[in-house]
């Protein structure tokens, strides 16, 4: 993207210096951390990277995996069992910045202590399982298990199948974006105090924040659902409003009512006759009378979309500003304009492959460099680390609050934007969240659990960005700030004047993250787009489901969640970048390719082997784990999940089942029978667990080494989950006006031993105008009323 006049060509985190020693919990955070700029070295263990068994591979046999999440790193081998290893690691730390590490507590290779001399302002960031402490901090869970054990699983599928995991690697993907934002916000700190910072990170507390309505109905049971428990329906919405449909040539579309019903998509049925009794007045006279018979509405919407071939209904939805999208498979995703325009694939040559094209990175910056290549082996001797000239702030810093004194001006709306901007406000910035009156009703009001839920710790303003009256106080706002986040269509900040180019020459520190759904440019950039739009395009729908089905997909609006993540991401590095140059950045983050980088091993295995995956409900998808599944427990609708890596793993399993001879069956006694008899397999292990409490059956292969966890919903989360109780993961706010007291998660992550908090409850809508107008911008009070009486604050 262009480069405002003047400003630093330095990648955003060039100059950071990152150890990584982690395993698939934390190898994405560093992935992340090298494609802003930053010198990651993985330390590996002599005997090779464990991520080099991962399949699927290339030609060469390189593993596809290990090259996609080591791309930009320094691979170095390290006997870490060694004194002369753990002497290495120990003088490297010295000099970095950050380390990531996954250690338990008594398998670290280093002291407590050690690594508190080895660095004064290092940021270390142990991203475990389950987190260093409680009762269940040293259980096994690969992404099959993570899934069920947070919330996940629970609403993805439907009535007629088992709870399904979502497609490829998404819990990694996830706690990788929180230990990316972790460890830049512990080096801040770092930084800030001079002193040694320690982030506690649990991957299972960081999965059940990104469950959406899991929690909502939880924490808010009297909402429109009324139900505390939410369903596993397939891809129908939480509101009932958008779900994938058949087209008569058999491509799914996701279409919804949600949007400009009324005057849009109402009229469009009319013309095709197709609205059957929603054109009759006496039965629905206004739109309140369709939402209370949404049920109906949808099924008028199915049988329309019977009548259109699946591209073309996409395609005309979108030129009338509605978000459909169409369920693509693998190869279909990688045909898109979108794709070619923006220039997303890049080749990197692969040794005996070829050059093979990779995605590129989740969001684009004015201060990019050349995109990553393959990871490149190094031994320690050749890292060339310095010492580090560390230079203190006086200030006090609290490490609970690293952002404290970062002010960011929040547009967003919906979900993805404001959980991004909740991330930030829970570390400490001080968040004004600007909306129009206009613009703030439904799930974009505080009267709705929904706004609650990703709105707490934010101040609220009111601003009609309509009159120039109201783009002034905003660009004064903005002259005062250093982060703006927005969510908006393609182009709006920058007619208001307010993206980096309008604001450089008043606050050449400032950074603006558009987050549109198809970012600023290309064909497809005024598309209007939600999570289940993305899920559709990118093949997570199409891969989220059973054999021989299309149209389940996630049951949660997962890219909401890390595009949101990603924004948080975003903004630590623009401060990073900004304390380095002076300047701040221009970020372009289109939720679209931050879906399809979530696709990345099964894009790359299209392109270099012309692999098309089909849905493989649970088993694992690229055939690494066998059996790998979720299967009947003792209960109704109570399920466990099972996964077993190797013929050692399953020789324990036959044990914990008490069928030990079931290891030397032919049709299972090594791997790759295994795979090749998965339903006689699965068949084996469902006739065990189905008599069996679902708690019980995880305790016992967890004390057996194999990874297991049963299906939580809300209520388990809340009620029966001895990890997130024993570590206080769940908490309260009080509103006393609206909610009263009521329920909310915690950030899931401590910070030298402490939470970010307290959590302050959401304010109604301009509550803090006055506040930030007088108080922040020095307005007085007659001019305030003046403004006021013109509506400029409404």
């Amino acid at each position: 993207m262009p480069r405002i006049h003047g400003m630093s060509q330095q990648a955003a985190l060039s100059g950071l210096r990152v150890i990584e020693c982690a395993g698939w919990n934390g190898v994405y955070a560093g992935r992340l951390l090298a494609d802003a700029g930053a010198d990651v070295v993985r330390i590996i263990p002599p005997s090779g990277d464990p991520l080099a068994a991962e399949p699927p591979f290339f030609a060469n046999g390189r593993s596809i995996q290990e090259a996609w999440y080591n791309a930009g790193k320094r691979v170095v081998p390290i006997d870490l069992t060694t004194g002369a290893g753990q002497s290495a690691l120990l003088s490297l730390l010295t000099t970095a910045d950050i380390l990531i590490e996954d250690w338990q507590p008594n398998a670290a290779p280093l002291t407590e202590a050690q690594m508190s001399d080895a660095g004064s302002a290092l940021a270390r960031v142990s991203v475990t399982p389950m987190g260093l402490d409680g009762p269940l901090h040293g259980w096994r869970a690969n992404d099959l298990v993570a899934n069920a054990l947070s919330g996940v699983a629970s609403v993805t599928g439907n009535a007629e199948t088992p709870p399904l995991t979502g497609y490829g690697n998404q819990s990694h993907h996830t706690v990788g974006l929180y230990g990316a934002i972790c460890a830049l916000a512990a080096h801040r700190a770092a930084r800030l105090s001079g002193q040694p910072q320690h982030v506690d990170l649990s991957a299972h507390e960081a999965m059940v924040t990104c469950t959406e309505q899991v929690l909502m109905q939880w924490f808010f049971p009297e909402g429109t659902w009324q139900n505390a428990i939410a369903p596993r329906q397939g891809s129908l919405h939480w509101s009932g409003a958008y779900e994938i449909y058949p087209g008569k040539d058999g491509t799914g579309v996701m279409v919804t009512a949600a949007l400009r019903f009324v005057d849009v998509l109402l009229p469009w049925l009319k013309a095709d006759g197709a609205a059957g009794d929603l054109a009759d007045p006496e039965k629905y006279p206004n739109v309140v009378a369709m939402i209370r018979d949404l049920p109906y509405v949808m099924s008028v919407l199915r049988n329309w979309v019977a009548t259109y071939d699946g591209d073309d209904l996409f395609f005309e939805g979108q030129k009338r500003h509605q978000p459909f999208g169409a369920v693509y498979g693998i190869p279909k995703v990688l045909q898109s304009p979108q794709i070619a325009a923006r220039g997303y694939l890049q080749d990197v040559e692969v040794p005996g492959a070829g050059p093979v094209p990779f995605p590129g990175r989740l969001y684009r910056t004015d201060a990019d460099g050349p995109r990553p290549g393959l990871a490149v082996t190094a031994a320690v001797d050749d890292l060339a680390w310095g010492e580090r000239a560390r230079t203190p702030s006086s200030e006090a810093v609290d490490p609970a609050r690293p952002l404290a004194g970062v002010r960011v001006m929040d547009f967003t709306h919906v979900l993805a934007g404001p959980f991004g901007t909740r991330v930030l406000a829970d570390l400490g910035a001080d968040v004004i969240k600007v909306m129009t009156g206009s613009r703030s009703g439904g799930a974009n009001g505080p009267g709705h659990p929904y706004y609650t839920c990703w709105n707490r710790n934010k101040r609220s303003i009111l601003l009609d960005m309509r009159s120039e009256e109201g783009l002034e106080v905003a660009r004064a706002l903005a002259a005062k700030s250093d982060i703006i986040i927005d969510n908006f269509s393609a182009g709006v900040l920058a007619r208001w004047g307010l993206d980096r180019a309008g604001l450089h020459a008043t606050n050449p520190r400032i950074s603006v993250i558009t987050m549109g759904g198809m970012g600023q440019d290309g064909p497809w950039k005024d598309m209007v787009t939600y999570a289940p739009t993305i899920h559709a395009l990118t093949g997570l729908t199409y891969l989220t489901n059973p054999p021989g089905r299309y149209d389940l997909g996630y049951g949660f609006s997962l890219t909401d969640h890390l595009s949101g993540l990603a924004a948080a991401l975003a903004s630590l590095e623009a401060l990073e970048h900004r304390e380095r140059t002076g300047e701040g950045l221009s970020v372009d983050l289109s939720q679209y390719e931050l879906g399809l980088g979530l696709m990345a091993p099964a894009l790359i295995d299209c392109l270099a082997n012309g692999t098309a995956p089909e849905p493989v409900g649970n088993r694992h998808p690229f055939d690494a784990w066998a059996p790998h599944g979720i299967y009947p427990a003792a209960g109704e609708d109570r399920w466990v999940a099972i996964a077993v890596r190797g013929d050692a793993e399953w020789r324990t399993l036959c044990e914990v089942i008490g069928r030990a001879g079931l290891a030397g069956d032919p049709r299972f006694a090594t791997h790759q029978a295994r795979i090749a008899n998965q339903d006689a397999l699965d068949a084996e292990i469902a006739a065990w667990t189905a008599t069996r409490e679902r708690y019980d059956i995880a305790r016992q292969c967890q004390a057996a080494g194999i990874a297991a966890g049963p299906v939580q919903d809300a209520a388990d989360l809340a009620n029966n989950d001895p990890q997130l109780a024993a570590r206080a993961f769940f908490t309260t706010s009080t509103h006393n006006d609206r909610w009263g007291e009521y329920g909310i998660d915690a950030f899931p992550a401590r910070f030298n031993g402490h939470r970010p908090g307290p959590y302050e409850a959401v304010h109604e809508l301009g509550e803090d105008t006055f506040d930030v107008a007088t108080g922040l911008l020095g307005l007085g009070d007659a001019e305030f009323a003046e403004l006021a009486a013109q509506g400029v604050f409404s």
